[in-house]
């Protein structure tokens, strides 16, 4: 991996795991618990949701990338950072990463994103394949080089985070530390 993608790659999955992470922060479990609407993600499942997500992706990316030619231009990369963090561009969750009340408290589900994130960081100080060299399936995106699904992991929480924020507001919870 060269050295100005590893740099910025670390950079912003630690940016995005304290946006994430500030996003619920100072809510009870009653009030992670709350669901704007019955068909809308309380905040809780939002951030199971981003677990499922996040380990569904490392996991991907640790063994399930193949040798191969990117599937664009390295110009996509660009668009999947613009996109990635989105919410205006809506996606149905695949049923494997939906949630189902895994976590019995916002502190556990949260606790569980850290120890994922750190993991991910790790790996990837110490990632000495080159990830554009590599393809993958990602259930969003279809094809994606394993830089791209990097970025995509990455950007992930950073889209649930607004989301969070959006239900904080719609419930007239206190707003989250930025």
């Amino acid at each position: 991996m060269e050295t100005a993608d590893r740099q910025f790659l670390l950079r912003l999955l630690a940016n995005t795991q304290q946006k994430f992470c500030e996003s619920a922060k100072g809510l009870s479990d009653e009030q992670a618990r709350l669901r704007p609407a019955s068909d809308r993600w309380s905040v809780l499942e939002c951030v199971e949701h981003v677990c499922l997500a996040e380990d569904g992706m490392f996991a991907r990316f640790t063994t399930k990338l193949t040798p191969g030619d990117p599937p664009a231009a390295r110009s996509r990369e660009e668009a999947i950072l613009q996109f990635a963090g989105d919410r205006n561009r809506k996606f149905n969750a695949p049923e494997h990463v939906r949630p189902t009340g895994r976590f019995p408290t916002l502190e556990a589900a949260l606790e569980h994103f850290q120890k994922s994130r750190a993991r991910a960081i790790e790996y990837i100080r110490h990632l000495e394949i080159d990830p554009r060299a590599y393809t993958a399936q990602h259930p969003a995106v279809g094809a994606v080089s394993g830089q791209e699904l990097l970025l995509i992991l990455a950007m992930h929480p950073a889209r649930h985070a607004d989301q969070i924020r959006d239900i904080r507001r719609t419930l007239g919870l206190p707003e989250a530390a930025n």
